[in-house]
């Protein structure tokens, strides 16, 4: 085979797996977790033990909650993005920023079927996002916030591609998180929950309940390796940002990778 020749065969090869692997990512998509380090004042996340085998909570507490857990998904980022979330008073969702990141209209599926929502509330530092239906409709009752208490049991609420489900999670320390916000942007860092739990991709922004049902958190990041480690931001900075809220909303931000 001649130069010429096979200089066309390795371009036209590489094109076909550039754009294969395109298409991977645009169809599988994911929700950009992000990374965290634990701050070194905290001695990282070394110590923290096994998730527990069992949440605790009433089957009627665990079907109440669920009906508020939702999932939300959007395709406005060259990517599907994807995460869970839950109600709030006010028929509010909350999730985190960059699941929600450059969408126009992030799209919200709950028991009663899919909804159009805006942004109107947007933190890139305490990575959280408050989303509202574009039009009036009944929605379950919301769940209410909470205070987290270090050693105590509880669940992420998350919603994936097999409906709402409970998993077992402990709280292990509350920590102050420092580092970057979701677009690796330098910033002051956010109150967050060290937690001894197993989350996916798609449950970032989903909502941290302790034994009463209240939320105490909401998840933002895992530990890479496959260690039952979890990341969530502590549920003052979403009272930070309702507070804000009710004096001006604020638009989502533009997609995470700049695209």
């Amino acid at each position: 085979m001649s130069r010429p020749r096979v200089a066309r065969w390795v371009a036209g090869w590489l094109v076909m797996v550039v754009a294969v692997f395109g298409a991977i990512l645009l169809v599988a998509g994911g929700d950009a977790d992000r990374d965290l380090v634990a701050p070194a004042e905290v001695g990282g996340s070394a110590d923290v033990g096994p998730p527990p085998d069992d949440h605790g909570l009433s089957t009627d507490l665990v079907e109440r909650l669920l009906a508020a857990t939702v999932r939300i998904r959007g395709l406005d980022c060259m990517r599907a993005q994807v995460g869970s979330g839950f109600l709030i008073d006010g028929g509010l969702v909350v999730t985190s920023a960059h699941v929600v990141a450059g969408i126009a209209s992030p799209v919200v599926t709950t028991g009663m079927g899919e909804m159009a929502t805006r942004v109107v509330g947007f933190d890139p530092v305490a990575d959280l996002a408050v989303l509202e239906p574009v039009d009036d409709r009944a929605l379950p009752a919301p769940i209410e916030l909470g205070e987290a208490v270090a050693g105590s049991v509880g669940a992420i609420l998350v919603h994936d591609e097999d409906g709402p489900r409970a998993v077992p999670m402990g709280i292990h320390r509350r920590i102050r998180a420092t580092g970057a916000d979701v677009y690796g942007r330098p910033a002051s860092g956010r109150d967050a929950l060290v937690l001894a739990a197993s989350v996916e991709t798609g449950h970032s922004g989903a909502a941290v309940v302790d034994g009463d049902g209240r939320v105490v958190g909401i998840t933002f990041s895992r530990v890479r390796g496959g260690r039952p480690v979890a990341y969530a931001v502590q549920s003052g900075a979403l009272r930070s940002l309702l507070e804000r809220i009710l004096v001006a909303p604020e638009e989502a931000g533009p997609c995470v990778d700049g695209r």
